[in-house]
Protein backbone atom coordinates (compact mmCIF):
# COMPACT_ATOMS: atom_id res chain seq x y z
CA UNK A 1 0.00 0.00 0.00
CA UNK A 2 1.05 3.58 -0.69
CA UNK A 3 1.26 6.24 1.58
CA UNK A 4 0.69 9.89 -0.07
CA UNK A 5 3.85 11.39 -1.39
CA UNK A 6 4.09 15.25 -1.92
CA UNK A 7 6.85 17.26 -3.59
CA UNK A 8 8.14 20.61 -3.07
CA UNK A 9 10.04 23.49 -4.88
CA UNK A 10 13.62 23.38 -4.96
CA UNK A 11 15.38 25.98 -3.05
CA UNK A 12 18.68 25.86 -5.37
CA UNK A 13 16.45 25.76 -8.73
CA UNK A 14 14.63 29.37 -6.87
CA UNK A 15 17.98 30.42 -6.35
CA UNK A 16 19.75 30.00 -9.44
CA UNK A 17 16.49 31.02 -11.43
CA UNK A 18 16.82 34.65 -9.43
CA UNK A 19 20.72 34.31 -10.07
CA UNK A 20 20.14 34.28 -13.89
CA UNK A 21 17.72 36.96 -13.81
CA UNK A 22 19.71 38.98 -12.49
CA UNK A 23 23.27 38.39 -14.48
CA UNK A 24 20.93 38.33 -17.45
CA UNK A 25 18.83 41.89 -16.53
CA UNK A 26 22.19 43.19 -15.61
CA UNK A 27 24.38 42.24 -18.49
CA UNK A 28 21.29 43.76 -20.59
CA UNK A 29 21.63 46.73 -18.88
CA UNK A 30 25.42 47.01 -19.31
CA UNK A 31 25.82 46.38 -22.83
CA UNK A 32 23.00 48.19 -24.04
CA UNK A 33 24.75 51.44 -21.68
CA UNK A 34 28.15 50.77 -23.34
CA UNK A 35 26.89 50.71 -27.39
CA UNK A 36 23.95 52.63 -27.10
CA UNK A 37 24.28 55.12 -24.53
CA UNK A 38 21.34 57.07 -26.50
CA UNK A 39 18.78 54.89 -26.04
CA UNK A 40 18.81 54.70 -22.11
CA UNK A 41 15.32 54.64 -21.40
CA UNK A 42 14.46 51.71 -24.03
CA UNK A 43 16.88 49.32 -23.55
CA UNK A 44 17.09 49.12 -20.12
CA UNK A 45 13.27 48.86 -19.97
CA UNK A 46 13.52 45.86 -21.41
CA UNK A 47 15.03 43.56 -18.45
CA UNK A 48 12.28 45.00 -16.64
CA UNK A 49 10.04 43.98 -19.13
CA UNK A 50 11.00 40.27 -18.76
CA UNK A 51 10.95 40.29 -14.68
CA UNK A 52 6.67 41.66 -15.16
CA UNK A 53 6.18 38.54 -17.49
CA UNK A 54 7.94 36.14 -14.99
CA UNK A 55 7.02 37.83 -11.55
CA UNK A 56 3.74 36.49 -10.96
CA UNK A 57 4.98 33.04 -11.10
CA UNK A 58 8.18 33.99 -9.49
CA UNK A 59 6.12 35.11 -6.55
CA UNK A 60 3.79 32.10 -6.52
CA UNK A 61 6.87 29.71 -6.61
CA UNK A 62 8.61 31.77 -3.66
CA UNK A 63 5.27 31.54 -1.45
CA UNK A 64 5.52 28.08 -1.75
CA UNK A 65 9.16 27.90 -0.35
CA UNK A 66 8.71 30.11 2.48
CA UNK A 67 5.13 28.71 3.45
CA UNK A 68 6.48 24.94 2.86
CA UNK A 69 3.54 23.77 0.89
CA UNK A 70 3.73 21.19 -1.25
CA UNK A 71 3.57 21.67 -5.05
CA UNK A 72 2.57 18.58 -6.41
CA UNK A 73 0.45 16.19 -3.76
CA UNK A 74 -0.02 12.36 -5.08
CA UNK A 75 -3.17 10.47 -2.84
CA UNK A 76 -4.72 7.22 -3.15
CA UNK A 77 -7.62 9.31 -4.76
CA UNK A 78 -5.96 11.89 -7.08
CA UNK A 79 -2.88 14.22 -8.17
CA UNK A 80 -3.17 17.43 -6.69
CA UNK A 81 -1.43 19.99 -8.56
CA UNK A 82 -0.99 23.02 -6.00
CA UNK A 83 0.86 25.63 -7.66
CA UNK A 84 -1.70 25.15 -10.73
CA UNK A 85 -5.00 25.21 -8.21
CA UNK A 86 -5.93 22.10 -10.19
CA UNK A 87 -6.74 18.02 -8.98
CA UNK A 88 -6.79 15.26 -10.94
CA UNK A 89 -8.63 12.02 -10.29
CA UNK A 90 -6.54 9.09 -11.40
CA UNK A 91 -9.26 7.93 -13.26
CA UNK A 92 -9.37 11.20 -15.00
CA UNK A 93 -5.91 10.83 -16.23
CA UNK A 94 -5.63 8.57 -19.45
CA UNK A 95 -1.67 8.37 -19.76
CA UNK A 96 1.93 9.66 -18.45
CA UNK A 97 4.53 10.41 -20.45
CA UNK A 98 8.05 11.62 -20.37
CA UNK A 99 8.14 14.18 -23.93
CA UNK A 100 9.91 16.04 -25.63
CA UNK A 101 9.58 20.11 -25.17
CA UNK A 102 10.18 20.38 -28.90
CA UNK A 103 12.70 21.96 -30.81
CA UNK A 104 13.40 25.34 -29.45
CA UNK A 105 13.28 24.51 -26.07
CA UNK A 106 15.58 21.69 -25.18
CA UNK A 107 14.79 19.36 -22.41
CA UNK A 108 11.87 16.42 -21.48
CA UNK A 109 8.62 17.52 -19.36
CA UNK A 110 6.65 15.08 -17.46
CA UNK A 111 3.05 14.90 -19.31
CA UNK A 112 -0.83 14.00 -18.54
CA UNK A 113 -3.35 13.20 -20.69
CA UNK A 114 -6.86 12.77 -19.69
CA UNK A 115 -9.43 11.18 -20.58
CA UNK A 116 -12.30 12.64 -22.80
CA UNK A 117 -10.07 15.35 -24.21
CA UNK A 118 -7.22 15.77 -26.38
CA UNK A 119 -5.73 18.57 -23.20
CA UNK A 120 -2.36 18.03 -21.84
CA UNK A 121 -1.13 19.28 -18.57
CA UNK A 122 2.83 19.54 -17.94
CA UNK A 123 4.08 19.05 -14.89
CA UNK A 124 7.14 21.52 -13.94
CA UNK A 125 9.29 19.08 -12.72
CA UNK A 126 12.32 21.04 -13.07
CA UNK A 127 11.23 23.04 -10.04
CA UNK A 128 10.78 20.09 -8.32
CA UNK A 129 12.85 18.59 -5.73
CA UNK A 130 13.51 14.81 -6.51
CA UNK A 131 14.94 13.91 -9.84
CA UNK A 132 12.59 13.89 -12.78
CA UNK A 133 12.62 10.19 -13.46
CA UNK A 134 11.51 9.19 -9.40
CA UNK A 135 8.82 11.69 -9.68
CA UNK A 136 7.80 10.45 -13.09
CA UNK A 137 8.09 7.05 -11.71
CA UNK A 138 5.91 7.63 -8.56
CA UNK A 139 2.74 9.49 -11.22
CA UNK A 140 2.74 6.13 -13.07
CA UNK A 141 3.05 3.73 -10.23
CA UNK A 142 0.04 5.55 -8.62
CA UNK A 143 -1.70 6.12 -12.03
CA UNK A 144 -1.24 1.79 -12.21
CA UNK A 145 -2.61 1.42 -8.94
CA UNK A 146 -5.22 3.61 -7.68
CA UNK A 147 -6.98 4.05 -11.68
CA UNK A 148 -8.00 0.27 -11.16
CA UNK A 149 -8.78 0.32 -7.96
CA UNK A 150 -11.38 3.30 -7.98
CA UNK A 151 -12.35 2.18 -10.93
CA UNK A 152 -13.48 -0.87 -9.76
CA UNK A 153 -15.18 0.81 -6.21
CA UNK A 154 -17.71 3.25 -8.83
Amino acid sequence: MFSDITYYFSKWTFLFTTLFILTFSTWIIYFSLQFYPSAYSILSGSPLLLFMIILPEYMRTFYFLVTRKPALWLTKEKLIDNFKHKEYKWSEIKDIRLEGNGPRTPGFSIVLYLKNTEKKIQIPDIKLKGKKFDILGDLVRFHNRYTKRNEATQ
